[in-house]
């Protein structure tokens, strides 16, 4: 049973044994609420260690304890031969006042930066959390090299120096660097100075890199709609006014956003594989764009997000192969081609900027751990991470095809939808008028996770439909997957 002080200061406190929470920290908790509740006043005076601790059934030391934790945090005050108190200097404050005005948003209304608006209506945390089948954008973590990749992180923990003990170079690991610039070579048809290439903690960190070091606020920038969305979320919160562009057969509109928009600082595309919709920018379509920014001193980011997985056909090069005046920002990941836990990505800059944005990674954090960078780079090196991609793609085409099987067989009533040359997800067109975000809560609240097409929108468009990410789903489990989503759509229609 818990058991309560005497005495009419501390009446009320409950130590309760049963709880996980440890009994210093109940104690803890208590008084420090006392005191921020007012409560317990300044000057007034607690009890001694060894009074609190009989009357509470516990140890002494750990009262003692307690009383020095709030002591060094400025909560009490020790006076020789007197006894503890509650600090007088908390007089200056009304901390119950304080702390009833931080739960009334009405009261700092109007007091916040600019920055917080958009930063709260951001959609990007979606992907967070635990994840269910068909989320999109997920790998194959049941197929992930666990003991392959241990090994690359023992070695390279194990043969490191103490300068990958600490936080490494401002544009990151040498050595991965080099491995980038020889994949990209290899893959990409990209050729690179391996001192252009900046290590980031992922894609979106390379965006927020980019954002922070070319955008002020009121700079327009071009973004695919639909469209990534944590990449167009931090612009936003830089200030820039970003523009929906709209998507055709040959991917980013240019001639709509030349009629309908300000001159851009910075333009967004998804080239190689248009996110989300899938259509591959074609060479004309590249050639303009890159026109037109050379001829509007605009700078392009390219994000290359998936370009291993295509399922048909070589991988095609990128727009930056085709960038003579380097105004592309070409970003990379391998998030989806291992898994995003390894937390690396990177950005290949122009050779005049590459101080620049070193120096900006500096302000923004550190990088990411030199000791995964130089296991990445030797798993890269040994050919590892050429024969993940193509195991990886052989699976991410058989499971995609199980899919299409799957919703073909219990699902084309409700859905339209159509096998993809590339990536990682299909796009399922929803066939009655419901909303895609009811459609995507209820399938959710079932355990089948989607996206929303809506969400990848900054614009609304005349389409309802779900993106079903398909590689992080083992092929024996869709049959079943798939049966349960098409009774979920059922009973909503």
């Amino acid at each position: 049973m818990p058991k309560s002080a005497s005495g009419a200061l501390l009446s009320t406190v409950e130590i309760d044994r049963n709880l996980k929470v440890p009994l210093y920290k109940q104690l803890e908790n208590f008084l420090r609420g006392s005191i921020l509740d007012g409560m317990l006043k300044p000057k007034q005076k607690l009890p001694s260690s060894r009074e609190l601790a009989e009357d509470l059934g516990i140890s002494r030391i750990t009262v003692k304890s307690v009383y020095e934790q709030l002591l060094a945090e400025g909560y009490l005050k020790s006076k020789t031969g007197s006894g503890t108190y509650v600090s007088e200097d908390l007089e200056l404050f009304n901390y119950k006042k304080l702390k009833a005005v931080m739960i009334k948003p009405a009261d700092v209304e109007g007091k916040l930066p600019d920055r917080v608006d958009p930063i709260n209506l951001s959609r990007a945390t979606i992907r967070y959390g635990e994840t269910a089948p068909f989320r999109p954008g997920l790998p194959a973590l049941d197929k992930f090299p666990i003991k392959s990749w241990n090994k690359y992180i023992f070695n390279a923990m194990s043969q490191s120096d103490r300068y990958n003990l600490g936080y490494g170079s401002l544009n990151g690991s040498k050595d991965l660097r080099k491995s980038i610039a020889q994949h990209l070579a290899d893959a990409r048809g990209l050729r690179v100075d391996a001192e252009q290439i900046v290590i980031t903690s992922g894609a979106q960190q390379a965006f927020v890199l980019i954002s922070f070091a070319l955008l002020k606020a009121g700079d327009t920038v071009w973004y695919e709609n639909p469209g990534h969305i944590a990449g167009r979320d931090v612009m936003k919160a830089m200030g820039a006014s970003v523009m929906p562009v709209p998507i055709d057969s040959e991917g980013l509109n240019l001639d709509y956003a030349k009629n309908n928009f300000e001159l851009p600082k910075l333009i967004f595309a998804t080239p190689s594989h248009q996110h989300p919709l899938g259509i591959t920018m074609s060479l004309a379509r590249r050639l303009a764009l890159l026109k037109f920014a050379s001829s509007k001193n605009s700078w392009i980011i390219e994000d290359d997000y998936d370009s291993e997985f295509r399922y048909r056909g070589r991988p095609l090069p990128a727009l930056s192969a085709l960038d003579e005046e380097r105004r592309v920002f070409y970003v990379g990941t391998f998030s989806k081609a291992l898994c995003s836990a390894v937390r690396l990505g990177y950005v290949v800059v122009p050779e005049w900027l590459i101080e620049t944005f070193a120096k900006a990674m500096n302000l923004l954090g550190q990088n990411a751990s030199p000791i995964t960078a130089a296991a990445l780079a030797q798993y890269i090196n040994d050919g590892r991470f050429a024969e993940h991609i193509r195991k990886m793609r052989r699976l991410y085409r058989d499971r995609r095809d199980t899919l299409i099987e799957c919703l073909n067989q219990d699902c084309s009533d409700l859905l339209s939808f159509k096998s993809s040359d590339a990536g990682m997800h299909i796009i399922a067109d929803l066939k009655s008028d419901l909303d895609d975000e009811f459609v995507y809560k209820a399938l959710l609240d079932d355990g089948i996770e989607s996206l929303p097409l809506s969400v990848y929108c900054l614009k609304p468009i005349k389409r309802s439909a779900l993106v079903l990410g398909f590689s992080g789903v083992a092929r024996k489990r869709m049959p079943g997957l798939v049966r349960k989503m098409s009774e979920t759509l059922r009973s909503i229609h």
